[in-house]
């Protein structure tokens, strides 16, 4: 498994993301507003997460995951 690594050298900040891409449902949380992080994905993967966000819904299958949100941890 690879966990890519991304630094920021404006706010010398680094993120590290999860292996799979994590789908989570704005509908799962109240927030007015979500935010998606782009790596590699294509434009058409793009096209394909933002209007499953859009539409309050979380993309499905063995190369996503929701993390920890259904698990007690």
């Amino acid at each position: 498994m690879k966990f890519p690594i991304m630094p920021d050298n404006i706010q010398t900040v680094t993120t590290l993301f999860n292996s799979k891409i994590s789908s989570v449902s704005p509908k799962d949380f109240s927030v007015d507003y979500a935010r998606i992080d782009i790596l590699d994905e294509t434009i058409s993967q793009i096209n394909q997460i933002v209007e499953m966000v859009k539409q309050g819904k979380r993309l499905e299958g063995k190369n996503y995951t929701n993390g920890n949100l259904n698990r007690e941890i």
